[in-house]
Order: C-alpha cells, then sequence, then structure tokens
C-alpha cells in the first residue's frame, strides 16, 4: 500500500464535499451570525459601516476550515452585510433594483482573499511535506549505506580468519551482493541531485520503441525470474514503432515501470507490457500491469512526487523511480499516469509518447 515515509499528504481542504456539506454550511453560517451580532455591536458603539468584519470572517474561515467553508462564509457575508448594513455610495444614487456596487467590491474582495490564503497555506503545507520527506529519506539512506558496509566488513573478517575456500566463496557472495546494493543507492542519490538541480536532458534521436521496450525486459528478466512471475509482452512486430528520443533514457522508464510491478506483485504473478499505437493521434502507448498490491486512490498522483515509496518496510530505493520516469517521459514531450482499482487489485501504468514524423 502506497505510503510516504512516515508523512501524509497535505490534509488541507480544497472544497466542501457532500459528507460534509451540511456540517460545514452550519460552521458558515454561525460564522456569519457572529460577525453580524459584531458587527452591529460596532454600529451602535462608533456608529461606523465595517464591512471587512465579514472578508475578515471569511478569510479565518478558509484558513481553519479550507476553500469551501470560506466561500459559503464570503456569499452569505456579502449577502447579509449588504442587506442589513451596506448604506448607498452617495445620496445622488437613484435606488434601483440592481446589486449595490459595495456587495460587488465586497464579494469579489473576499472571493479573492480566500483564494489567496488558501493558496499560500496549500504551497506552505507542500513545502513542509516535501521537506518532511527529504529528511525521512536521508534518515532512510543512512540506514541503507551502514547495512551493506557492515556487510562488506564482516566479509573482510571471514577472509582474515578463515581463508578457505568455502568462506571464501561466502564472503565474495556477501560483497557482490553488498556492492550492488550500495550502487543502486548511489545511482538513486545521483538521480535525486539531478532532479534537484533539473540536471537531467534527453539527447533524441530517431529509435524504434520495439528494441527499447526489449532492452528493458531482458534487464528485468532476471529478477522476474527470481520471483518465478510471468511476463506477457505484447509489441508490435509487424511494424516499427519510431519515436524520437532517448534509447537509453527511455529504456530506464520502461525498467522502473517493470522493476516496480516485480517488487510489488507476489511470486508467481502475472505482469503485462504492451505496445500499442494511438489511431488518430500519432502517439505510441506503453501499457504496463500487475496483479501486486495496488495503489489507493488517493496516492494515483503522490506516487510520482519525490521521495514517495510504495513499500517502506520492504522495498529498497529512495522513492524517486516514478519521479524520474515522470520527469523523463514529459521531457519526451509525453504523458505517464498511474491507474489502481485499489489495494490488493493490481495497478497499471500507461505512458504516451508522440510519434516521429513520417
Amino acid at each position: 500500500m502506497p505510503a510516504v515515509f512516515g508523512l501524509s499528504r497535505p490534509s488541507i481542504r480544497p472544497s466542501v464535499s457532500r459528507r460534509d456539506l451540511i456540517p460545514e454550511l452550519g460552521i458558515a453560517v454561525a460564522a456569519v451570525a457572529v460577525t453580524s451580532a459584531v458587527h452591529w455591536a460596532i454600529i451602535v458603539r462608533l456608529g461606523q459601516n465595517p464591512l471587512f468584519l465579514f472578508l475578515l470572517t471569511a478569510a479565518a474561515l478558509t484558513f481553519w476550515r479550507g476553500l469551501g467553508p470560506g466561500m459559503l462564509a464570503s456569499s452569505l457575508g456579502s449577502s447579509v452585510g449588504s442587506a442589513l448594513y451596506a448604506a448607498p455610495l452617495g445620496d445622488a444614487v437613484p435606488h434601483s433594483s440592481s446589486v449595490p456596487l459595495e456587495t460587488l467590491l465586497m464579494f469579489g474582495g473576499s472571493m479573492f482573499t480566500c483564494w489567496l490564503i488558501y493558496k499560500l497555506r496549500v504551497d506552505q503545507e507542500d513545502a513542509q511535506a516535501v521537506q518532511g520527506r527529504r529528511n525521512d529519506a536521508l534518515a532512510f539512506v543512512s540506514h541503507e549505506l551502514r547495512q551493506p558496509l557492515s556487510n562488506i566488513k564482516l566479509a573482510a573478517s571471514i577472509l582474515d580468519r578463515d581463508p578457505s575456500p568455502e568462506m571464501v566463496q561466502r564472503a565474495a557472495t556477501l560483497i557482490v551482493r553488498s556492492s550492488s546494493r550500495l550502487g543502486a543507492m548511489i545511482d538513486d542519490l545521483a538521480d535525486v541531485t539531478q532532479l534537484q538541480v533539473d540536471a537531467i536532458r534527453v539527447e533524441p534521436t530517431r529509435i524504434r520503441l520495439q528494441d527499447t521496450i526489449l532492452a528493458a525486459v531482458d534487464a528485468a528478466r532476471p529478477a522476474l525470474e527470481m520471483k518465478h512471475q510471468y511476463l506477457d509482452v505484447d509489441v508490435i512486430h509487424d511494424m516499427p514503432v519510431w519515436v524520437d528520443g532517448d534509447a537509453l533514457r527511455l529504456e530506464q522508464v520502461f525498467g522502473n515501470l517493470l522493476s516496480n510491478a516485480c517488487k510489488y506483485s507476489p511470486e508467481g504473478a502475472e505482469i503485462a507490457l504492451s505496445l500499442r499505437t494511438k489511431p488518430g493521434s500519432r502517439r505510441a502507448v506503453v501499457v504496463a500491469r500487475d496483479t501486486g498490491i495496488g495503489i489507493r486512490r488517493d496516492m494515483l498522483e503522490a506516487i510520482f512526487d519525490p521521495f514517495v515509496r510504495d513499500s517502506p518496510g520492504g522495498a529498497e530505493g529512495l522513492g524517486i523511480g516514478l519521479t524520474l520516469a515522470r520527469t523523463l517521459v514529459t521531457q519526451h514531450g509525453g504523458t505517464i499516469a498511474a491507474k489502481s482499482d485499489g489495494p490488493g487489485r493490481g495497478s497499471t501504468f500507461v505512458v504516451e509518447l508522440p510519434l516521429a514524423p513520417a
């Protein structure tokens, strides 16, 4: 099940849902009622019409409950403030059935204020969430680096204590496994650095997409065979699919999708990789489908964020593979999306790339 290094996504409410419409509406009405009472007291004592109180109420409610309640309070406050307290701009202005200018100004200003507060809060919470995930990722890296280094030291001590052929073979196996893990971690760190400084570049050439997909399949096949998983590769064989792309980078994208499908699917699972062309749009569509642990609906977009890992307890890596894949696909002018019916029901990743001009 997708998880974010111990951190959840920002919990700010983007709007009012059907589930909490009545409570949020009640809160908005109560806030406007309280503001009206305070407003009336100010009018009695000061003899003024401080309509800005309703704007402050809408802004505070936006900060506290989210954009939906703030907009409700803004609309109600504009109407109540105009109907009960707003005075015409000038006595020479004739009364009519049109909406007073004060109401329009107050409504527009409060709506803009609510949106601005909501936007600033979302940006702040997103930045805090990314920073928190980065800190957790650094802690994870320190743990992951410590283990293979300890294994290598253990292998060296084994060789020093008992240089028999059996122990040499055991130590060599341990060193190879640990060094491979270290190499993968260093590659992830290098990718993180390139993503942060926007240093990832592609060198497009005219390539046959089938060749790139099959190269990724060959690279992933040992891991699939180790878990006795079945891979169904369905690419177009009767006609080449040409794209302008970086073969190594696209192989990295498809290899990452196959690696995730392998890691998050049980032994003996079925994995499918297909290539088709979309009629009328001149786009190639690559679909990677597995029968693994699946993805929650609220995580279908979050898994493309940096430092988000599908299984923090069991999978290796920093959680930047899909972030890197999205960056590379975007630089090729394409799109990548995740689909899933929920936990335990598998997942599907769809990559679309523009075809090369004829």
